[in-house]
């Protein structure tokens, strides 16, 4: 398990070969598959199987998603 404390760091994460995360609030676990090319996120939420596709900045608007705010509070984590 690791934090994921930036976009940068989310970015190289999933280059390196590793798509799946999680945002861990104690109990509570959301569990994310992300892809990422050409400034734009793929998602699969794994709790209902909905999927996303967002840009950066859409990953950052919490209209969209909760993973940028995850991020923000140090919440958000690759297995």
């Amino acid at each position: 398990m690791k934090q994921i404390n930036s976009l940068q760091e989310l970015i190289e994460t999933i280059q390196s070969g590793n798509h799946d995360f999680f945002i861990g609030n104690g109990l509570v676990r959301s569990s994310k598959y992300m892809e990422y090319d050409d400034n734009t996120f793929y998602i699969i939420n794994e709790i209902d199987d909905t999927e996303q596709t967002l840009t950066t900045k859409e990953l950052f608007n919490d209209d969209y998603t909760n993973i940028g705010i995850a991020i923000n509070n140090g919440t958000f984590y690759s297995y």
